[in-house]
């Protein structure tokens, strides 16, 4: 018996010497105009495994579910977001990560894939069992294949077919702790160590928006590109109203419920950012002071943020302003849409949808919608 657990023991150690895995967790919280805070929670798990390779079950930090699911249904990318609320884009801006109302799935297969449509419902069946949600409702009723969105955001290695991709949304999902807790389950702490400590499901139900989120793709492990890696990004996306805080001084405490008790010991890195892009004259302090400043530019702007290295102990962070001057400035993003119903009833009833261009020159636009059978004409201009 000692001689067979020294050898299972021997196993276990070179396959995790095998599969390298790092894992890695930040939270940006950002300003917001009226009086609104972003919160962006951000947990990455990069595996160093052929993308490729069918045997993606002996990891070390990587969840072992999602891996069975993945492979049995011959996934090459997978993308899922749960979302409450609506993203106010002319006034927010654009948030670090987009997400659809209610439930969103776009799936790549991988290009030896014979039975699309079989395994895209079977995938959707086993990710409605992993994550609590009615994704089973998901059929070929209301899924679409895109020819031009959706493109993959990871390697390919030949010409893109978008035969091998399934997209779909159901906008009336309603977003509960029942997604919350076994989303929580994927991380490698669980939600009992890190970042994940603060997402407590009173705090995080209590927001305007919250979303929460699944990417999978495989990236490059090198320069040269010859060996590839399998990245998982869950996200969570939440924006907090002052007035239901009741006060425009905020803390982690006040947002989440609680502080961070200690930091989760398998992340190579725990790190939380403030914007601090508007803050010259001091409108508000931060408590404690940060580790360092940061200068971030995205999209063409630039920004500031206060960096803090959560380090094994208890924290907290919290910000204190000095009037009621608003500190945020609007800036328009160049591009934005919005869609609302007219009229009533099928006859005399419609949908309107307007894009709007901010910017100082003309833009392409690929506009893609899903509609539904019983819609007869369609108008644009």
């Amino acid at each position: 018996m000692a001689v067979v657990f020294i050898l299972l023991c021997y196993f276990q150690i070179s396959l995790a010497l095998h599969y390298s895995d790092k894992f890695t967790e930040e939270l940006v919280l950002k300003p917001l105009v009226q009086d609104q805070i972003y919160a962006h929670f951000q947990f990455t798990t990069i595996w160093d495994v052929d993308a490729r390779s069918r045997d993606l079950f002996q990891s070390h930090l990587f969840s072992r579910a999602l891996s069975e699911v993945i492979v049995r249904h011959n996934v090459q990318e997978l993308h899922i977001s749960l979302t409450a609320g609506l993203w106010k884009y002319e006034t927010w801006g654009y948030p670090i990560l987009d997400s659809a109302p209610g439930a969103e799935v776009w799936v790549w297969f991988k290009e030896d894939t014979k039975d699309i449509d079989t395994n895209w419902k079977q995938l959707t069946n086993s990710l409605s069992g992993l994550l609590c949600a009615s994704l089973n409702q998901i059929d070929n009723t209301n899924s679409i294949n895109p020819d031009i969105s959706f493109a993959p955001t990871g390697i390919v290695s030949n010409k893109v077919n978008s035969s091998f991709v399934r997209y779909s949304t159901l906008p009336r999902e309603i977003v509960c702790t029942e997604n919350l807790t076994p989303w929580k389950k994927l991380l490698p702490c669980d939600s009992k160590l890190g970042l994940a400590t603060l997402l407590n499901a009173g705090p995080i139900h209590n927001t305007r928006y919250h979303s929460l989120s699944i990417h999978l793709r495989p990236i490059c492990r090198n320069a040269e590109c010859d060996l590839s890696s399998i990245e998982l990004t869950q996200s969570v996306d939440l924006v907090y109203d002052f007035t239901i805080l009741g006060t425009r001084n905020w803390s982690l405490r006040k947002l989440f419920g609680q502080g961070i008790m200690n930091s989760c010991p398998l992340a190579e890195s725990s790190t939380i950012y403030v914007e601090v892009t508007n803050n010259d004259t001091n409108i508000f302090h931060l408590s404690p002071t940060p580790d360092e400043y940061l200068l971030s530019t995205r999209g063409g702007f630039s920004g500031q943020f206060a960096k803090y290295i959560i380090k094994e102990r208890a924290m907290t962070i919290s910000a204190s302003y000095s009037d009621n001057q608003m500190y945020t400035v609007n800036i328009p993003p160049p591009l934005h849409a919005n869609q609302y119903k007219i009229g009533y009833g099928q006859q005399k009833g419609g949908l309107v949808t307007k894009i709007y261009n901010n910017h100082w020159a003309a833009i392409d636009v690929v506009v893609l919608q899903n509609l539904p059978w019983y819609i007869r004409y369609i108008y644009t201009h």
